[in-house]
C-alpha cells in the first residue's frame, strides 16, 4: 500500500507544478451558487462560518481570489490577505492533477479560509462538528467541494476529493466510509509532504502515528462510550482502526510530539516543509 502510493507521488514530482492564474472575480453563476450554499444551514458549520465569511466578502471586508488551473479552480475568501500566502499553490495543483480523470470535467473547489482553529471542548464536553469538522462535498460531485477552515485545508481537500470522485465503499455504512476515506487522506498527506521519499515518509508516517494515537487517548475521554461509533469516531479513532489493519501505524515507546489541545487530524508540519511548499511559517493550511 505505501509502496505504490509512493511510486504514484514519485511519479507526480517528476513533473513540474501546474501553473496558476490569479483573478479577482467570480462569474455571475459561481457566485450566486456560493451565495445559496453559504445561506444553507448544514449539519457540518452550525455556526455558519460560511455565511459569516461570504457577508464580509460582499461587504468588502475579506479579499476573494479565483485561482485556475488546467485542472480545475479554487474560489477562496480570505480572513486575512496574508493567507494568499499560506496556500501551497503547486502541491493543490499536483492534488487536483493527481485525482483528474480523463472525460471528466475540471474541479471547483471553495474555500472559504476561516482561521478559527480545531480545539477540543473544555473540560469533558462532547466534540462536536464546530470543534472538529471544516469541508463537506457531494458524493460524485466536482464542482462542489466545500473547505470552510483554513486550519488542516490541505487534508480536507484530500478527503473531499476522494468523496467527489466515487471513491466510497457505501455498502460499508457512513461511519465506516469517512473513517476509511480519512485514513487514506492522512497517508496520501504524509506520502505527498515526503515527496514520495520512503525514508522520509517513514519518519512522518512515525510522527502522524503518534499525533493520531496521543489525540485519540484525548477524543476518548471525550466520549460517552469510546468503543461505540459515537461522533467523532469516525474521524479519529475509526480512522486509527484504519491503520492498524493495514499495518502502517508506527507505535512508539515515547512521544515525540505533543497534541495539547488541538483537534487538527495532521501533525503540523515543520518549517522545513513549510519552506519545501513555499507557504508562510505562521501557515496552518499546509
Amino acid at each position: 500500500m505505501i509502496n505504490s502510493t509512493l511510486d504514484t507521488i514519485r511519479h507526480e514530482f517528476l513533473h513540474p507544478a501546474p501553473k496558476w492564474t490569479f483573478h479577482r472575480v467570480m462569474d455571475e453563476k459561481e457566485s450566486e451558487y456560493l451565495r445559496k450554499e453559504c445561506h444553507t444551514d448544514s449539519e457540518f458549520d452550525p455556526h455558519n462560518r460560511r455565511r459569516t465569511l461570504y457577508n464580509n466578502m460582499v461587504e468588502g471586508i475579506s479579499t476573494l481570489v479565483k485561482a485556475t488551473c488546467p485542472y480545475g479552480q479554487v474560489i477562496v475568501i480570505f480572513d486575512d490577505p496574508q493567507q494568499m500566502d499560506d496556500i501551497p499553490w503547486g502541491l493543490w495543483g499536483r492534488i487536483l492533477r493527481m485525482y483528474t480523470e480523463e472525460g471528466h470535467p475540471p474541479f471547483t473547489v471553495f474555500f472559504l479560509a476561516n482561521m478559527n482553529l480545531r480545539m477540543f471542548p473544555s473540560g469533558k464536553k462532547p466534540i462536536t462538528a464546530t470543534n472538529i469538522n471544516g469541508g463537506y462535498t457531494y458524493p460524485c460531485n466536482r464542482q462542489t467541494i466545500m473547505i470552510y477552515r483554513a486550519e488542516d485545508a490541505t487534508r480536507v481537500l484530500l478527503h473531499e476529493l476522494m468523496h467527489s470522485c466515487c471513491l466510497d465503499h457505501h455498502d460499508n455504512g457512513v461511519d465506516r466510509v469517512e473513517a476509511e476515506t480519512e485514513a487514506w487522506a492522512e497517508l496520501i498527506y504524509v506520502a505527498l509532504l515526503s515527496q514520495g521519499k520512503k525514508q522520509e515518509c517513514n519518519e512522518l508516517l512515525r510522527l502522524q502515528s503518534e499525533w493520531m494515537m496521543q489525540q485519540n487517548k484525548k477524543v476518548k475521554e471525550h466520549m460517552r462510550q469510546p468503543e461505540s461509533m459515537e461522533f467523532p469516531w469516525r474521524y479519529t479513532i475509526g480512522k486509527e482502526e484504519m491503520w492498524r489493519k493495514w499495518n502502517i501505524l508506527r507505535d512508539q515507546r515515547r512521544p515525540f510530539v505533543s497534541v495539547g489541545n488541538s483537534l487538527r487530524l495532521t501533525c503540523p508540519p515543520s518549517t522545513v516543509l513549510k519552506t519545501r511548499f513555499q507557504v508562510r511559517k505562521e501557515s496552518t493550511i499546509l
